[in-house]
Parts: C-alpha cells; structure tokens; sequence
C-alpha cells in the first residue's frame, strides 16, 4: 500500500507542490516514510497486545472491539503529531491547523478498520490453522497407538499357537523342531526389533514374511502357497513394519484355508515401484466379508504419510493390496 498512501498523503497536506517542487517531493517523501513507519509499529505493537489479553479465537467480538477503540484512540494522537511534524519544516509551507487534524483523524479511522479487518482475519487463521494441525497430530498419534496395539495383540496369540505346535513336532520329528524353533526365534526378533522402528526395508520385511509362513504351514499342514517376486533393486525400499503380516493374517482370517484347497498368497513388486500382495477369494461359509481391523488400521495408518494412497482391488475372486514402497533412507515421524 505504500506506494499508493505516500502520494496520497503527501497530496493531501502539500497539494501540486509535492509533484511540481523537487526538494518538496524529497524531503516530503522521506518524512511521510518514516511516519508511516512511526505508526505502523505503534499500532502493531498495540494490536499484538491486545491479542494477548484475547487470545482464544472464540473472543473475537471482544478483541475486535477492544482493538478498534484502542486503535482509533491512538490514531487521534498520531494525527496531531502528524500535522505538527509538517509544521516543523518551512519548506512545506503547511502550519498546524485543528482543521487539518480533523481531517486526518477521519482517513486515519478509515484505515484503522482496515487494519483492524485485516490483523483480526490474520490472527483467526492462523490460530484456526494451528488448530488443524494439533488436530492432525492428535490423530496421527491415535492411529499409532492403534498400530501398537494391534502388534501387542498378535504376539501373544501367535506365541500361543506356535507353542502348542511345537510339542507335536518333537514328538515326531526333532530336526523339524530345531527348524521351527529357529524360524520362531527369527520372527520374535523381528518382532521386538520393529517396536520402536517407524519402518523397514523391504528386504527385512520379506525374511521376516518367510520365517511366518513357515510356522503358518506347519500349523496348517502346508496349506498356504506363496509365491514372492521382488525386483532386486526394490529391496532397501521401505514400508512399514509388520505390513505384511497384517495382510496374511487378513487373508488367512477371511479364507479357507487347508491342506484340500491351498491358498495362494503372491508377493511383487511393479516396475512403477509399488508391492503388490494378491491372494485368492475363498471365503469362509460365514464372515468372509467382514472388514478386518488389521486392515483398516493399516490403511489409515498409510494414509497419515505423505505417500499415495494404499489401493485394494477385489475382482475376478482376487483380492490385490498396493503398497507403496518408501525410497531408502525416507524418515517418518511417529
């Protein structure tokens, strides 16, 4: 604005003089410049202040009110000094008149509301703004603690069913013991090893999905049938941890799943970089459509990163989960 206020001041209390005489336009134009300045700080320094005394965005009214009288009141005293610094300098041939006072009170209010409009529109965005954001980290907070939970959840159930599998097994076959035994040791680790990690590579994902799937065929007589194609330059890409064993744990969940009719689970990656998990529909007589609160947390917990969004397709008796894959060393806030 000040382009457009200097000259319009200066106008207004020195007339053509301020275009027509060049001393009068230098000296005019420094001394309009460095009240302006005198007054806007003023004003700032009063408005901020006010602010703090309201500061809740519910107390609008009061602050705007409080502001604009607070304002207008020191536009009054600003106006006085404004015509009497004019009157200091002969050059500008402008002595101090009450008249002239009057007449800068009156533009001073009108761009005291102004500023008033502006600062009050300002400070409700952004306390708005700061509002959306503690928002948005509340959730993404909760949606962790979810995450969590979930993962607390199915160590202790998982540990149960392994435990209760494991005695079979060395009753009949005690190299096949040690093999499971070393397969459950390699899953618990990297089940305490993710706790505090807000990702892992790709690669760990898929030793750690291995490890799984062979204790799952042991319990369930070999009926899962998985196939993993993975593009050997995607492998120190990231996701999030445990994402794949949320998804098996989906489809062995909503399927049949016995040694009669396997279940084929396929693991890949995309040349776009994406991971596909495609797994065949064979549900259960009862509950097979039920949603799944492993997913669903899953989903919104991708949907809180700044990456696209995870995508599920159920068509032609597949059910096919994208993952987007995380370019290696990407840091995520939990």
């Amino acid at each position: 604005m000040m382009p457009i206020l200097f000259p319009a001041g200066n106008y207004f209390f020195l007339r053509e003089r301020y275009f027509t005489n060049a001393a009068v336009f230098g000296w005019g134009t420094l001394l309009v410049f460095v009240l302006y300045v005198f007054s806007l700080v003023v004003l700032t320094a009063v408005v901020k202040l006010i602010i703090q005394q309201y500061p809740d965005v519910r107390q609008v009214r009061q602050r705007n009110l409080v502001t604009l009288l607070a304002v207008t009141t020191l536009t009054v005293g600003l106006a006085v000094f404004d015509v009497w610094a004019y009157s200091l300098f002969p050059i500008f041939e402008r002595p101090f008149t009450w008249t002239t006072v009057r007449a800068v009170v009156l533009l001073g209010v009108l761009f005291d509301v102004l500023l008033c409009l502006v600062l009050g529109i300002q400070y409700t965005y952004g306390r708005w703004q700061e509002n959306q954001t503690e928002k948005e980290q509340l959730k993404r907070a909760a949606l962790q603690q979810d995450f969590d939970d979930l993962k607390q959840q199915i160590n202790p159930d998982f540990l149960f069913n392994s435990l209760t599998t494991l005695p079979a097994l060395i009753g009949q076959d005690r190299q096949q013991a040690g093999v499971f035994v070393n397969h459950l040791s390699k899953v618990y680790r990297y089940l305490l090893g993710t706790t505090s990690q807000s990702l892992t590579t790709l690669d760990a994902e898929i030793a750690f999905v291995n490890s799984y799937i062979y204790l799952l065929n042991t319990r369930y007589q070999s009926a899962i049938s998985l196939q993993i194609e993975i593009e050997p330059s995607l492998r120190s890409a990231n996701l999030l941890p445990l994402s794949l064993q949320l998804i098996l744990d989906y489809a062995i969940r909503h399927n049949v799943v016995d040694a009669q009719q396997p279940l084929p689970i396929g693991i890949s990656t995309t040349p776009t970089g994406v991971l596909l998990v495609k797994f065949k529909r064979q549900f259960r007589p009862a509950g097979g459509n039920e949603a799944s609160d492993e997913l669903a947390t899953l989903l919104a917990r991708y949907k809180t990163l700044a990456v696209p969004m995870v995508a599920t397709v159920d068509d032609d008796g597949c059910f096919t989960i994208t993952l987007p894959l995380l370019a290696e060393g990407t840091v995520v806030t939990k």
